[in-house]
């Protein structure tokens, strides 16, 4: 947990220097859209795999939440694994759960492909608006 918490605030240090390093003018000029893009994607595919890898896939019923479980949570009714949106959770009848997943990191890799679809959509416009004016 703390090497994710690590990540994201180390992303969210890096990401105003990148994207708005000279300022603001620039961005609007259309010279930091691509960096932007690459960033905002190469940022979505790195916190949706570390959290998979770290939350999601090593979690298994067995040894997470039924009789092999070592420390809480233990025997539970059924278990739900998904990768997207990522989900471990453990299920019993009486109506309690257990998540695997942090309630932070869906939300964040939401976030992630939003920002780069939007860096997207900029660059898309500004490739059309280019090739029309010229």
């Amino acid at each position: 947990m703390l090497n994710f918490l690590a990540v994201v605030v180390l992303t969210a240090l890096i990401a105003p220097v990148l994207l708005f390093g000279r300022g603001i003018k620039r961005w609007q000029a259309g010279k930091r859209r691509l960096p932007g893009l690459l960033f905002s994607a190469g940022t979505s595919v790195l916190v949706y795999s570390f959290s998979l890898f770290w939350f999601v896939v090593p979690v298994d019923f067995a040894k997470g939440c039924g009789n092999e479980a070592i420390r809480w949570p233990r025997n539970a009714n059924w278990f739900e694994q998904r990768v997207f949106p990522l989900t471990a959770t453990c299920h019993w009848n009486s109506g309690r759960t257990y998540s695997f997943v942090p309630a932070l990191v869906n939300p964040l890799i939401y976030a992630c492909v939003a920002a780069t679809l939007v860096c997207a959509v900029m660059v898309i416009r500004d490739k059309h608006r280019n090739g029309h004016t010229s």
